[in-house]
């Protein structure tokens, strides 16, 4: 596709385009609009058209890394869905490496078959328990965890990821290398100024707190090793605690979660109880610190309205849930 405009319906499309692996060719006169990143929107891109030389300099500076050629260590990819193919398989598919990819289908709507890949029917046992017991049918030195709603760009990501791996100190080696997240087109702000901070745009290998198993690149022996752990979420927190993880930003992926209420304080809840188990300082210890925050909530809800205001309280609401679950359990 052509992209021209930047109106909500031609976003949608460029999210399509991306599931669909259609190339996404931007055609711009001599500047881009107002509050668009170049570096969140770079890596969608496929080519540039512009007259202005500085502006395709800086675009094709940031595109996602391309296919190459080139010995690399094997990868295989493990994707857990209890819903849907996974939207990212088309970009795996075509990436330089080839990867041998297992769809970990579970649940009622889990995918029977998927294109390019093998599904393999498993019970749900927790997003750790899960995810290592898919390690014990992974032979490849590397492998690649991502979730069904992430999309990988660039033929070249996996490779960018494993080349990352084995770089820097050699007696220090990185156990795992973390991919950046980059918001949908069509993402709401708060999200997409979250994942700004979580995962930054840069050009070099930095240090990172955790995994993220919405994308990253493991040394399977390492796993092996020292296994994620059985817990029903927060499994990549946990498991890397005294271990070296490595932040690759050149190696982006789309990825972002719709700000539902409901769903949102399920997952802070869930996942702030595990990190208060991990000895974490809660975010929202008490009634009075919930309440404390609540100021904090109005910024965002002026720029979302009431919507945005339900998913700010749900939010906090979580941590706090969270916080106390952990403590009863102690």
């Amino acid at each position: 596709m052509e992209l021209r405009r930047f109106d909500p319906a031609s976003l949608a499309r460029v999210r399509q385009a991306l599931i669909d692996g259609e190339p996404i060719h931007l055609v711009v006169q001599d500047r881009l609009p107002p509050g668009l990143r170049i570096d969140e929107l770079a890596p969608l891109l496929t080519s540039v058209r512009t007259h202005d030389r500085r502006l395709k300099e800086a675009v094709e500076a940031r595109m996602a890394p391309s296919a190459a050629v080139g010995d690399c260590p094997e990868i295989t990819v493990v994707i857990p869905t209890h819903r849907r193919v996974p939207l990212g398989l088309r970009a795996l598919r075509v990436q330089d490496v080839q990867p041998r990819i297992i769809v970990l289908s579970n649940g009622e709507n889990g995918p029977v078959e998927a294109e390019g890949a093998e599904v393999i029917r498993v019970p749900w046992r927790g997003h750790g328990r899960t995810r290592q017991e898919a390690v014990d049918r992974v032979e490849t030195p590397l492998v690649f965890f991502t979730v069904d709603d992430a999309v990988p760009l660039g033929r070249g990501f996996l490779r960018a990821l494993a080349l990352a791996l084995d770089a820097g100190d050699p007696a220090r080696p990185w156990d795992a290398m973390v991919a950046r997240q980059i918001p949908w087109p069509d993402t709401d702000p708060v999200t997409a100024e979250r994942l700004r901070r979580w995962t930054p745009s840069g050009r070099r290998i930095v240090p990172m707190a955790h995994a993220d198993n919405v994308g990253t690149l493991y040394r399977t022996e390492v796993l092996r090793r020292h296994p994620f752990p059985d817990v029903p979420i927060a499994e990549d927190a946990w498991w890397s605690r005294g271990r070296r993880v490595g932040y690759l930003p050149m190696a982006p992926l789309v990825h972002a979660h719709p700000r539902r209420p409901r769903a949102l304080l399920q997952r802070e809840r869930d996942i702030h109880e595990q990190l208060v188990r991990m000895g974490e300082e809660p975010a929202i210890p008490s009634l009075a610190a919930l309440v404390g925050a609540l100021p904090g909530v109005v910024r965002p809800s002026l720029k979302g309205g009431s919507r945005e205001l339900a998913a700010q309280l749900a939010e906090l609401t979580g941590r706090y849930l969270g916080a106390r679950r952990a403590r009863r359990q102690r």
